[in-house]
């Protein structure tokens, strides 16, 4: 597919996200070809910027051109305000874009998207259209997910997301069956926690699902500590002191926990702040990986602020394979 590009400017004067000036000053963004106005060209001028500044393979740009002519162009229209949500991790070695619509038009959607990379097993494709059938949403938010850009094992992904809560007893029967599987929900029982949401990738090969937790034990703080517990309970290393004090530290509205498990277990567990201040990642970002430049960081999270014209609305400190990460999600 035929991809039009604009040369990056690193340089360029940029308003702060929210202000009228920022809409004016088109021109000097990349991909002026886009218009700057619409929720469907912010996400997508963003989600290029990321591609391009972090040396995306050229698979992965066909992957994700696919995505959003098959599905993100097709949904963006009908989906409902905070639909489209994108996720940014602070050393943006991938992204996540995700759109929400009724639930008839995205089983069309992946379906379309599935054919169209020719996937032979459509297995995942059969537990999206039972699950619709099971858990009482009316709508399906599907998503992309590019990895580890400019490395040498590149990856990417495309799955869906159904937020509702989720009885135990179906979860058992969807989740992979692994050891963790069992403490996590052990774990979460013992808290009383009872899945919100559930999600898995759409692709068959080692196939990861999530699970969410929404935190509401007291205070904001109560809530924290008690999923600081089950990430101990979880075997999960003991984040370094100076990342405890930043994450105790962080201002949200609240605190969800999440967790995704594929066939050898536990594959990534975090916590997510919903409404924090501006710029609270940084402080987390700052103690989570050692070896980043972040004053880089801000400079490519200020770029991704200026092209969506708005902050972060939730973050998420989370534990995965590469160690301790900071995700930023925007929300449109």
């Amino acid at each position: 597919m035929e991809k039009q590009r604009s040369s990056l400017s690193t340089n360029r004067s940029r308003e702060s996200p929210g202000s009228a000036e920022a809409e004016e000053i088109d021109d000097d963004r990349p991909f002026p070809h886009l218009s700057s106005f619409t929720r469907q060209d912010r996400m997508k001028k963003a989600a290029y910027y990321l591609l391009e500044s972090q040396n995306a393979s050229q698979e992965q740009w066909q992957f994700f051109e696919t995505w959003l002519k098959f599905v993100f162009d097709e949904a963006v229209h009908v989906a409902p305000g905070g639909g489209a949500q994108l996720r940014v991790p602070s050393d943006l070695e991938s992204f996540e874009l995700s759109i929400k619509a009724s639930k008839e038009l995205m089983l069309r959607l992946a379906n379309r998207f599935l054919q169209a990379c020719k996937v032979p097993d459509l297995r995942m494709m059969s537990q999206l259209s039972q699950l619709q059938h099971e858990i009482p949403v009316s709508e399906i938010s599907l998503w992309c997910r590019i990895k580890r850009m400019g490395k040498p094992e590149q990856a990417v992904d495309a799955g869906f997301h159904l937020d509702h809560p989720v009885e135990w007893l179906l979860a058992d029967l969807v989740l992979p069956k692994c050891e963790d599987h069992a403490s996590l929900r052990n774990n979460a029982m013992s808290n009383r926690l009872v899945p919100q949401s559930y999600g898995a990738s759409l692709f068959p090969v080692e196939p990861e699902s999530s699970l969410s937790f929404a935190m509401a034990t007291g205070s904001f703080k109560s809530s924290l500590l008690s999923a600081l517990f089950i990430f101990k309970a979880m075997g999960f290393a003991k984040p370094s002191d100076p990342s405890l004090t930043a994450i105790t530290h962080v201002e949200a509205a609240s605190c969800d926990l999440l967790a995704c498990l594929g066939p050898r277990g536990l594959t990534r567990m975090g916590l997510r702040f919903n409404q924090p201040t501006p710029n609270g990642w940084i402080e987390l970002a700052q103690h989570a990986k050692r070896g980043l430049d972040l004053h880089e960081m801000q400079d490519h999270v200020e770029t991704v602020e200026y092209e969506l014209d708005d902050h972060a609305h939730f973050l998420e400190y989370a534990a995965e394979k590469r160690g301790y990460t900071v995700t930023l999600g925007f929300v449109l």
